[in-house]
């Protein structure tokens, strides 16, 4: 692989609130490519990015341009969005009510007339679709959807059952695509070998914290599975390097839902203090950088 550049593949997964922890672990990432001299900006080497409910909403923010070919949200924004409009995000307790609109609103106000047609990044944003029971993959190779608002797409990825509405798209009726893929990283691979074949890839992989005990359900089993999967693949071919950032989560609450000020702190400190902890796992993804781009 030294002889050629890597496509960057970012895959980050479903969690609510918990979208914390990717954002805090990218934005740490961002600045030791700016403190080595690799990049100014992740985004701008990004070739495809995934993601499954709250990771498509971060997926996008990454990636969306203005008019002039500018990134709109920094790492920095979209945190700042977690942070101070959470309770608005992902406001579980009233289901079916305006209040627990705040999610579309948001997404309408900050992809506001934004088409699918108009990402110039590869994407794969995950929903379910209740008819067939399969994943329904949002991506450019689905030329029918070009024109649907990005926000709609985003809807669709982010529409947990009981609590928001269905989004129905032609003969598809869509919901959160955490009942398809929570950790959307073995479609963002499959994605990626699609469009670019003859190439090697570099997949970074965000989960949103590891659940234990009773909340360790049939969707966390398959989070698992797709980790074994790409890690195992990564060591059979030569074409795959794969990180796998999974913070633990040790003060915070898990509840997807709990976006109190005093648990996104919480998250806050239990990010910072993954990132501490495996300083040299950091530091093994900057000398791959160097190695092969």
């Amino acid at each position: 692989m030294n002889d050629r550049k890597l496509k960057l593949v970012i895959a980050i997964d479903g969690g609510g609130i918990r979208g914390i922890f990717p954002l805090l672990i990218l934005n740490h990432i961002n600045s030791l490519l700016v403190k080595h001299k690799l990049s100014t900006n992740i985004s701008s080497n990004v070739d495809l990015i995934a993601g499954t409910s709250t990771g498509s909403i971060i997926s996008a923010g990454l990636i969306v341009k203005d008019d002039k070919g500018k990134n709109i949200y920094s790492l920095e924004e979209l945190l700042g969005l977690y942070e101070l409009r959470g309770p608005q995000l992902f406001n579980l307790t009233n289901p079916g009510t305006a209040k627990s609109e705040g999610l579309r609103l948001v997404l309408k106000r900050k992809f506001k007339n934004i088409l699918l047609s108009d990402l110039d990044v590869k994407f794969a944003f995950v929903s379910y679709d209740k008819i067939t029971k399969l994943p329904f993959v949002f991506g450019p190779n689905r030329t029918e959807y070009a024109n649907t608002l990005l926000s709609t797409a985003l809807a669709a990825c982010s529409a947990i059952p009981g609590y928001f509405p269905s989004v129905k798209l032609n003969e598809f009726d869509l919901e959160d695509g955490i009942m398809a893929a929570k950790n959307p990283s073995k479609i963002a691979y499959e994605h990626i070998k699609a469009y670019y074949p003859n190439d090697a890839y570099f997949l970074l992989s965000f989960g949103t914290g590891q659940l234990k005990g009773e909340m360790y359900d049939d969707i966390e089993n398959e989070v698992s599975n797709v980790e074994d999967y790409l890690k195992n693949k990564s060591k059979e071919t030569n074409h795959l390097i794969y990180y796998r950032f999974q913070p633990e989560i040790q003060t915070a609450d898990p509840k997807m839902d709990n976006a109190t000020e005093e648990n996104i702190a919480a998250l806050i400190r239990d990010a910072k203090a993954y990132i501490q902890k495996n300083e040299k796992l950091f530091d093994q993804l900057i000398n791959d950088w160097k190695k092969y781009n």
